[in-house]
């Protein structure tokens, strides 16, 4: 455990730690070290949800659907090995809570309601 800004947050160093505090279904990672840098990528290319809430209203949620189609077809189709597919997919479960020098502190969007 990784305590940061008051905050317990699991510690990842490399993805099969990532992948272990994922499917524990941690509240807060916080990822350390070079492979900080990888995720930040993945994180870059998810909409942030203050973006997305606005296609979610103005669609009536149709669109929403659509998005999440399209990212699980991008993801299956993507030419990342097994474990890599597992971990992008569940990272849309989570926020950029805090970037640090140190690292890339993430936190479940359930906890933002």
């Amino acid at each position: 455990m990784y305590k940061v800004n008051g905050i317990e947050a699991y510690e990842a160093h490399n993805r099969t730690e990532l992948l272990a505090g994922l499917e524990a279904k941690s509240e807060y990672i916080f990822i350390k070290g070079d492979y900080y840098k990888e995720v930040r990528e993945i994180m870059d290319t998810h909409l942030p949800e203050h973006e997305s809430l606005g296609v979610s209203l103005g669609s009536a949620g149709l669109l929403s659907i659509l998005i999440h189609a399209i990212d699980t077809i991008r993801i299956s189709f993507s030419d990342a090995d097994k474990t890599d597919k597992k971990i992008e997919k569940k990272l849309n479960l989570f926020n950029v809570k805090d970037i640090t020098d140190e690292g890339l502190l993430l936190s479940l969007k359930q906890l933002d309601y």
